[in-house]
């Protein structure tokens, strides 16, 4: 199953990013940890959580919490595997006035948040 495939341990994950040691981890499940980080602000949001449900509600929760100028990345925008992504974000985009907007040949997109 995909979700084998994409596996890997927290504690491998803190090995590899050992370096940073400014990251808050909140293991679990999109939208279900969500309620952890609900008070606070954002300038920074890369999304790649593969489908279109979780991508939606990935856009729905962060999209207001981030700071004017504030970045999200979407990981899977230009998947041909993931066509769900581009679905969630096309959707919600369409609900915003004029966004700064640009998706890029890595297959990746990024918005900025302008008001």
């Amino acid at each position: 199953s995909s979700r084998v495939q994409f596996a890997c341990s927290q504690e491998q994950v803190q090995q590899n990013l050992a370096d940073f040691n400014f990251i808050e981890y909140h293991p679990g499940w999109v939208p279900e940890k969500f309620h952890e980080v609900e008070s606070s602000d954002f300038t920074f949001t890369h999304i790649d959580v593969d489908l279109y449900q979780p991508t939606k509600d990935c856009f729905e929760f962060f999209y207001p919490r981030l700071v004017q100028g504030g970045v999200m990345v979407f990981d899977d925008y230009g998947s041909t595997a993931f066509p769900g992504a581009q679905q969630a974000v096309d959707e919600a985009l369409a609900k915003l006035d004029h966004p700064f907007f640009m998706s890029l040949p890595s297959g990746q997109a990024f918005l900025v948040k302008t008001s």
